[in-house]
Parts: structure tokens; C-alpha cells; sequence
């Protein structure tokens, strides 16, 4: 794409995190022309100006566009991303890249075969306050990593809280604990009701513990990374706080900058052909995430198994920088 041409992106998926990356591209793009599609059928509410397509199929089918963001329920990326790969199109998904570990890993292969960019929404890696706490915690051992995370609701008919909330922590802690294999120890899902769940999961990556505590049943919107080094220090990355980051109880000044507006920048550069290929692993981040919630409702119905998997995925900070190397998560046990 000629950085100088109108950019031209389809959006499919107009609820809650849809309207957002459309508000994002008409802020930080204003000449841009975004067309958009809903999965009902309806070119989706919201303003006027974008182009509308009665379905996600017309819109892939146009060709009109540089790239596509999907941002629909997750029990429809699998077969709208197929359809976007098969034409070609960069695409940029949000979690979870699919709704099961057997769909992740078709669309992974599908993407490599056809050499196409794809790029999933782990939108806390590009936080400004994580980037700063795991290059503070580069090199250093790390004895515990804690996940909380939560809010009231929402309620998914085709995701539970776990596929929902989980996502984002473990591609945070599967970027802090890179390639060390990591054993399910504990897992527990408590129902409250129809749709309403407590996950909690005890893991374990060589000498670091983590926790996971996620639930859609709480009053107060949460999500907090709390890490503890080996020598003593603590690390707070907190999305809902008045400071994001923490080290030992002391804030620490960084960028203002949104998570979403950076992986929509990120996306952008790759539709105007920034330099260099890209590494696939987004994708291979994605399979991993799948493969650790995978063994976690594994072991939430059939305790006291203990399930291992091997996340072999880079760290985002060497994203963009091994063009052409491939990652494979192993699962061993």
C-alpha cells in the first residue's frame, strides 16, 4: 500500500470493542475510510460515514479495502478469518483468536501457508506501564506472577469467563516466562448462575508460581498483574488505577498512550509496508494461550490431573526481529 493512498479498512463486528477501533481509526486516521459489517446481517449502528456491507462474507468479497479488523463474537472469527485469509488480506483479530484450541491452530496454519499477515488483539503486551515492568524485571528471576481480573459481566453465550478474561493475562505471563514449561496444578470453576463463573488456576513455570483468579461475578471492573522478583522486589501493573504501574508501592511515571491506539498503529504500519516481514507469533502466542486454557478446564473437571504444556513463543519485545523462524508450542505429559 502507498503510504500517500486513502487508507481503507473493514471492520466486522460492531458491539462494545468494534466501536472502539472505529472511534480509534476516525481519531487518529480522519481521511481514512473504514467500511464496516456486523454478524447480523445489519452493516452495524454508529455513525454515518463508513461504507456499510450487509454481511461479513460481502464485505471480505468486496476487495475494497487494505486489511480487515475482526472484532465479532469469538465463535465467529473462525470461519470470517478463513474467509479473509483465503483472499489475502492482513487481518487483525481480537481475542481469542478463536473460541478452541483445534480452531486456533487451523487458522495459525492457514495463515502460514498463505503467508499472510495476522495479527491478534493481546492489547495489554502494548501497554506503555507493561512494557515498563517486564523491561524492569528483564534478566531477574521471578518467584511469583499473580492474575486478577474481572468485572460484572459481561455474560458470553459463546465464551465463558475463562476464554473471555484469560486471554489477556496468560499472554502477559506466557511473555514473562517465555519458554519454561508450565504445569496446571489446581483449577476450579465456581457457577453462580447461568454464565456467571469464578476461575481460579494454580500454574507453575520452573520456579514461579502463578495465579489466575477471573471471574465475570464481581461488582468492580479489575485487572491486575501483580509480580514478585526472586530478590525481593514487587511489580503492580494495574489497568484500572490512578497509576498504572507500582514498584514497590511507589508509581512510576509512564506514557498516556492507549493500548488500543498502539496495536491500531501497529496494524496500520503493516497495511503501508513497514519494513520487513513480521514473525508469526501473534499466532503462536494465540496456541499456547489455547493450549494453558485448554488445560485448565481439563483439570477444573477431572482434578487432581496435572497438565503440561511447553508455550515456545517469543517475547513481544523481539517481535518484527527473527524474520522467517518458527515456533511451535509443545504439550508434553
Amino acid at each position: 500500500m502507498n503510504p500517500a493512498k486513502q487508507l481503507r479498512i473493514g471492520l466486522i463486528g460492531t458491539g462494545r470493542w468494534g466501536s472502539r477501533y472505529l472511534a480509534t481509526i476516525g481519531r487518529l486516521w480522519t481521511e481514512s475510510e473504514v467500511t464496516v459489517s456486523d454478524t447480523a446481517g445489519r452493516g452495524g449502528p454508529g455513525p454515518p460515514g463508513p461504507v456499510r456491507w450487509p454481511t461479513p462474507a460481502a464485505l471480505v468479497a468486496s476487495a475494497r479495502v487494505h486489511g480487515i479488523i475482526v472484532a465479532s463474537p469469538a465463535s465467529t472469527h473462525e470461519p470470517i478469518v478463513t474467509g479473509i485469509l483465503n483472499r489475502g488480506l492482513p487481518v487483525l483479530v481480537e481475542k481469542p483468536l478463536t473460541s478452541d484450541l483445534p480452531g486456533t491452530v487451523r487458522l495459525r496454519s492457514q495463515a502460514r501457508r498463505n503467508g499472510t499477515p495476522t495479527l491478534v488483539g493481546h492489547q495489554h503486551l502494548r501497554a506503555p506501564a507493561y512494557q515498563e515492568l517486564r523491561r524492569l524485571i528483564r534478566g531477574r528471576a521471578i518467584q511469583e506472577i499473580r492474575c486478577v481480573a474481572g468485572g460484572n459481566g459481561p455474560i458470553r453465550a459463546d465464551c465463558n469467563a475463562l476464554w473471555d478474561y484469560g486471554p489477556h493475562d496468560l499472554a502477559m505471563v506466557l511473555d514473562l516466562v517465555r519458554t519454561v514449561p508450565m504445569t496446571v496444578q489446581h483449577a476450579q470453576c465456581r457457577v453462580h448462575g447461568p454464565g456467571s463463573e469464578e476461575w481460579t488456576a494454580d500454574l507453575r513455570a520452573g520456579a514461579t508460581s502463578v495465579r489466575l483468579e477471573l471471574a465475570n461475578t464481581v461488582e468492580e471492573k479489575t485487572h491486575r498483574l501483580s509480580v514478585t522478583t526472586a530478590d525481593g522486589d514487587s511489580l503492580v501493573y494495574d489497568d484500572f488505577a490512578g497509576h498504572r504501574l507500582r514498584v514497590n508501592g511507589v508509581p512510576v511515571e509512564v506514557s498516556g498512550e492507549l493500548p488500543l491506539d498502539r496495536q491500531v498503529r501497529e496494524f496500520v504500519d503493516l497495511l503501508r509496508g513497514a519494513p520487513g516481514d513480521r514473525d508469526p507469533d501473534d499466532l503462536d502466542l494465540a496456541v499456547a494461550i489455547a493450549e494453558v486454557l485448554r488445560d485448565i478446564s481439563d483439570a477444573a473437571v477431572s482434578s487432581p490431573r496435572s497438565a503440561t504444556v511447553t508455550p515456545t513463543v517469543p517475547s513481544y519485545e523481539s517481535r518484527g526481529k527473527s524474520h522467517g523462524s518458527r515456533y511451535t508450542p509443545v504439550r508434553r505429559g
